[in-house]
């Protein structure tokens, strides 16, 4: 099987051909709030304060990255900022998960009876990055990604305390629309990143990598100016905007399709690591 890279590109058909010009380009997907086709029950949420996270981006993966199976096509990636997220769930979310809606405050808004609802996805994976952020990755089948789009489920009446939902920062600098892979030659396709490659290490470095490749991307040479992550495998998606998605500020992040904790060293507690 040929391994490629490929940069993920933003924006309508026209833009895209304008800049790729005759380079190879997949639809692939899309960033923004709206979620793939899954049973809206399973969207994933704090297992803090049951907030349902929101939905960064929706990629189909190309054969090579499909690390969880063939019929899982494509990940689904959501966020929610919270810096409290170490700590154990809410006694008013333990209540009502385990049926108790008269100990919760408001008890008919509407948040409290889809949170008595939920249930987890089958394919989730869900970690925190280190910082202040839940991330979690959904892996998707071909029924999830090509179904109609769900939207997010109720937000809770009030954030708790540590909680951020800042839809403002995130239109402010985030890229959103149709997503594209747009394969890049790229010498480092299939190989695992490191950041000082020794003499023999068949991971090489190139030196205008910023001139030459997008920042968003699909396996190969990886972009983060801070070095690589230890241990990331060939198999990884690196994003710093897209779809609103931040980490550290404005840092790269890489999501490992091939790793049990995807976020890596970074996550200081594998909240789900498997389904």
């Amino acid at each position: 099987m040929t391994v490629e890279a490929f940069d993920i590109w933003t924006g309508d058909e026209h833009e895209i051909a304008d800049e790729a010009g005759d380079r190879p380009r997949l639809p692939a997907g899309w960033a923004g709030p709206d979620g793939p086709g899954i049973d809206v029950r399973t969207w994933p949420r704090s297992p803090r304060t049951g907030q349902p996270m929101v939905h960064c981006f929706t990629l189909r993966l190309p054969e090579a990255y499909r690390r969880r199976g063939p019929d899982l096509v494509a990940v689904a990636v959501f966020q929610w900022a919270d810096e409290l997220c170490f700590t154990e769930p809410l006694p008013e979310v333990q209540a009502v998960l385990a049926g108790r809606r008269a100990d919760v405050a408001q008890p008919d808004h509407p948040f409290w009876a889809e949170l008595g609802r939920s249930r987890r996805h089958t394919q989730l994976q869900l970690a925190d990055d280190g910082v202040a952020s839940l991330f979690a990755m959904v892996w998707l089948d071909e029924t999830e990604l090509s179904g109609p789009r769900v939207t997010r489920p109720t937000a809770a009446p009030e954030l708790a305390d540590g909680e951020v939902d800042a839809v403002h920062l995130r239109e402010r600098y985030g890229m959103f629309g149709p997503v594209w892979l747009v394969r890049r030659d790229d010498p480092n396709a299939g190989i695992a990143p490191v950041s000082f490659p020794e003499a023999g290490n068949a991971y090489v470095e190139i030196p205008d990598r910023w001139d030459v490749f997008h920042a968003e991307h699909l396996g190969g040479t990886n972009m983060c100016p801070d070095g690589v992550r230890e241990g990331l495998s060939p198999w990884y998606i690196e994003v710093s905007r897209l779809g609103g998605i931040s980490h550290g500020g404005d840092q790269d992040l890489a999501l490992d399709l091939d790793a049990r904790a995807f976020l890596g060293d970074l996550t200081s507690a594998v909240l789900l690591p498997e389904a």
